[in-house]
This record gives structure tokens, C-alpha cells and sequence, in this order.
């Protein structure tokens, strides 16, 4: 944010505003940023759908010749129709950064997978612990057991799950890659589990929290910053005209990647702290605000 306010762009006053202009219709090529990686649950999706105010941003900022990329940590196959539903651009960071994807094909633009040692030994630690943990490829994840936590998952982001009937630190090997791991564990445990991880895994791992449940293991060559990082590069998109925007901790290393980093006004207060601006929050389309600031050149 100090960065915002030390160049001119905002004041402290324009943080605190929820409804912005409509955006103006023609000044696309004026835009100084070019490319908007959103999160996607909690940041433009409210568990039930994206808001037609949201999706008219959308619309409009790629008119304008925008790029809208969700980068999210569901698996592929859970976000792959979403992509068109939405009218984002055809590629999609998915696995929390563990690869980037077209959606209309399925092709693996990039890919950031887990060593086999570092997931082997982050399962055994769920594992250890008797945490539910799922292991993800492109399209699928893989689960020990079949159990409630699983099944609540699995209908949440439209994938079912493999249950392997065994452990799942006995399948591993047999995976081709392992884009990410993923616990679900008590509230009051989750952070003590993440401090204990990331010690154990060390440099070469990035372990982060998506939900309040949701306990995140990915390469450290993954994560959401580093896949923005490679897209930009990709479309030949400086660094520096880049927006990123999100809600939970698992966008941090983005929103810390971005030329412009923005939380929405629900996102937790690690992320806030971090981020350039923050706008109003989902329930007020909050990354709409963004949007159509960016086309009307405010930012």
C-alpha cells in the first residue's frame, strides 16, 4: 500500500470508498495493467456463483484488452468449466501454483510438482498425525479412505476423489507428479501444524493455509507468485503492469509478486497488511471496484 501511496495513485481516503465509477468504454489501451490473476474462492466466487456485476468487469476488462487468469488452488478438473462460465482468459493456475493450464484443451503450459521426497514426507506427517490428506494431479486426488471430510470436499469442488483402500504414502510412488498435498485439519491445530511442517520440509517446500481447514503443501518453485511470474513472462506481460488479487494466505506470494497487490476487504489480516490497496469486500464485488478502476486508469 505504501507503495500506492509514496507514487500519487491512491490516498488514504480512496481505501475506504465501496462504489467506483462505471468503467469507461474505450480507454483499454490506456491501462497500465494488463494482466489480473484473481483467486477464486472467497474473491469472486461466493460458494454459490460469481456476481453479474463481477462478470461484467470481467467482460469489460478483457474487451479493453485485458488478460483475467483465476489462479486457485483447486485441482484443474474442478476449475477447467469455470474458466469459460466466467469469460476468463483460457489459461488457469491451478494446485496452488503447481501448474498452469489451458482450459480449453487441458494442455500443461508449466509445471512446479513436489520432489517425491518432500511429498513422501509430508504425507507421513498427516499421516502420523491421522489427518485426512489428499495428494493431487491434473484432473484427480487421491485419498486413503473414503470419509466424510473427503466427501464434503469432493462436493464442494465437483470432483470425486480415487479412494485407494490403503495408505496414501503407499500410492505416491506410483504417481507420475504430485502438484500439491492438502490436509484438512482442526481450526485450533492448523497453525501449529504449519509451523511444524514447514520446518520439517524446509526451503524446498512452500506450506501454506487456503481455508481455516485447509493445510497446503506445494513445491517451492510453485505457488501462486511464481506461476504469475512464469504466465507473465509467457504473454510478454512486464511484471510491473501485473494485478493480483485474493483473500486467504495461499495468495500472499502473488499479491507479493504483482506490480499491483490487492486483497479483498474479507481477506485475512496477513494478507492485507501485505497488499498495495485493499478493496471492498465479495459480498460488495469487491474485485469489480478493481476492475473498473483499472479501465478507468484510477490506478
Amino acid at each position: 500500500m505504501q507503495k500506492l501511496l509514496a507514487r500519487g495513485l491512491i490516498s488514504v481516503h480512496t481505501l475506504s470508498y465501496n462504489k467506483y465509477r462505471p468503467a469507461i468504454a474505450g480507454k483499454g489501451e490506456q491501462m497500465k495493467y494488463k494482466l489480473i490473476t484473481s483467486d477464486f474462492d472467497n474473491t469472486i466466487f461466493d460458494g454459490e456463483r460469481v456476481s453479474p456485476r463481477v462478470l461484467k468487469a470481467i467482460a469489460d476488462y478483457r474487451r479493453a484488452g485485458g488478460r483475467f487468469v483465476v489462479a486457485t488452488g483447486r485441482v484443474f478438473e474442478s476449475i477447467r468449466p469455470r474458466v469459460p462460465e466466467i469469460g476468463a482468459d483460457d489459461e488457469v493456475i491451478a494446485c496452488q501454483g503447481g501448474a498452469i493450464y489451458k482450459a480449453s484443451t487441458c494442455e500443461v503450459l508449466d509445471r512446479f510438482p513436489l520432489t517425491p521426497e518432500i511429498a513422501m514426507k509430508a504425507v507421513r506427517y498427516y499421516e502420523k498425525r491421522g489427518a485426512v490428506c489428499h495428494a493431487y494431479l491434473d484432473r484427480e486426488f487421491y485419498v486413503a479412505e473414503k470419509n466424510p471430510l473427503s466427501e464434503k470436499y469432493a462436493d464442494f469442488c465437483c470432483v470425486r476423489p480415487t479412494y485407494l483402500g490403503r495408505p496414501l504414502s503407499s500410492f505416491l510412488p506410483e504417481m507420475p507428479v504430485t502438484n500439491k498435498i492438502i490436509a484438512i485439519l482442526d481450526e485450533g491445530e492448523i497453525d501449529d501444524a504449519l509451523t511444524e511442517l514447514a520446518a520439517l520440509l524446509g526451503p524446498e517446500a512452500e506450506v501454506t493455509k487456503s481455508s481455516p481447514i485447509f493445510l497446503e503443501v506445494t513445491s517451492a518453485q510453485a505457488g501462486k507468485g511464481n506461476c504469475l511470474v512464469a504466465l507473465a513472462r509467457r504473454l510478454g506481460i512486464p511484471i510491473e503492469e501485473t494485478v493480483a488479487v485474493g483473500d486467504n494466505l495461499n495468495d500472499l506470494s502473488m499479491v507479493r509478486a504483482a506490480g499491483l497487490g490487492v486483497s479483498v476487504g474479507n481477506g485475512v489480516p496477513q494478507l492485507k497488511d501485505a497488499a498495495d490497496l485493499v478493496v471492498p469486500p465479495i459480498t460488495e464485488d469487491g474485485v469489480a471496484d478493481l476492475i473498473d478502476r483499472i479501465i478507468n486508469d484510477e490506478l
